[in-house]
């Protein structure tokens, strides 16, 4: 791609960059991160997300992606919040469509089901492992992903992860929205209260990825989710309680675990979708982004399945306590920056995207 073709994506990435960080629920963090991750990855979030994938993921290769975030566990550890699960569901629709990927989902034993359901909305049909990867060879198609239960214990989520990389040799692992450990080895929530015990322990996955030389991703909003180790310095330096938790560790909530790319986000589902729509830019497919009524309707299937909004604590198709219709809104604007890209009035980019014919063939590196 000539200077000229980057520049432009760039353009479209910056859009799509600022529309995925605007602060509509006024938690006041989103712009310290961003501008702490944008310098770190030097330039767009989502460019550098869409093409570290473009780059790894192969036809029919595994991608690994976690999420799930257990909210209220001093309750139960059942529930979970609505942050996350559709995100990934949707994101994992994109790549599907867009490099032939097979998504495998990573979530708490508890949040299995509803992951499984929100997996369903976005389109999958929720499949073992190894019957999702036949399902990519298809003769007929069938668009599969798998659900696994992640451990919540340090050495067996080690161990978890060396049989995970060893069975499937994902090509990329991505995380969205799951909590991560300081230097003490806790897991805060965004209060810096400690929620270590509930979580599962993915920072080991991402750990032993990155030695395995696995492209890894970390997708967040408060600055305590996995990746945001990669701009530690500046949760500490501003981001509420990143220094100082209210729990006995007293080590702050920054993570010690980094990412090959982060992506900072208003909500993180949003990270998901920007991230799709720039891949859905770079590969010329206008259609590749899911629209509103599908966005809805993981929304609803996901909150129906007993995932709640984590702010208001209300079982709703809500998300960080802001209403399904504006996280819809900006879905119908990421359509948009997408679809004025990729018309002749843009400029034109080379046709791509997974096609199936190619599927049992491998990208030249």
């Amino acid at each position: 791609m000539d200077f000229k073709k980057d520049s432009y994506l760039e353009e479209v990435a910056d859009d799509i960059d600022r529309l995925i960080t605007l602060d509509i629920n006024r938690r006041g963090v989103i712009q310290i991160l961003y501008r702490a991750a944008r310098e770190k990855m030097g330039g767009p979030l989502v460019l550098a997300g869409s093409r570290a994938l473009d780059e790894a993921v192969t036809p029919g290769s595994v991608v690994l992606i976690a999420t799930g975030w257990p909210d209220r566990p001093w309750v139960t550890p059942e529930i979970g919040e609505l942050d996350g699960p559709p995100g990934a569901g949707l994101l994992a629709r994109n790549l599907h469509r867009t490099l032939g990927a097979v998504p495998i989902f990573l979530i708490e034993e508890e949040l299995k089901p509803a992951m499984e359901a929100t997996a369903r909305a976005a389109g999958f049909a929720v499949l073992p492992p190894d019957k999702a990867i036949e399902a990519f060879r298809s003769p007929a198609p069938l668009h599969a992903a798998s659900v696994l239960s992640f451990p919540k214990d340090v050495s067996r989520a080690r161990e978890e992860s060396l049989r995970l990389i060893n069975i499937f040799s994902p090509t990329s692992i991505i995380s969205v929205e799951k909590g991560s450990a300081n230097a003490k080895g806790i897991i805060h929530n965004s209060r810096g209260q400690d929620t270590t015990e509930c979580m599962a322990k993915v920072d080991e996955l991402m750990e032993e990825g990155r030695r395995a030389g696995i492209v890894t991703i970390g997708i967040g909003d408060g600055g305590n989710e996995i990746g945001m180790g990669t701009i530690g310095d500046a949760i500490r330096k501003h981001v509420p309680y990143g220094a100082r938790c209210n729990c006995p560790c007293g080590s702050g909530i920054a993570p010690a675990v980094s990412t090959d790319v982060l992506v900072a986000s208003s909500v993180s589902n949003w990270g998901c979708y920007g991230i799709a729509a720039c891949m859905s830019v770079l590969k010329s497919m206008s259609d590749a982004l899911h629209d509103e009524a599908m966005e809805l309707r993981t929304l609803r299937e996901a909150a129906d399945a007993g995932l709640i909004d984590g702010s208001t604590g209300y079982v709703d198709p809500g998300a960080d306590g802001i209403a399904a219709n504006t996280h819809a809104a900006i879905i119908t604007l990421l359509r948009q920056v997408v679809k004025n890209a990729l018309s002749p009035a843009g400029l034109a980019l080379e046709t791509g995207g997974f096609k199936p014919s190619a599927g049992k063939e491998k990208k030249q590196k």
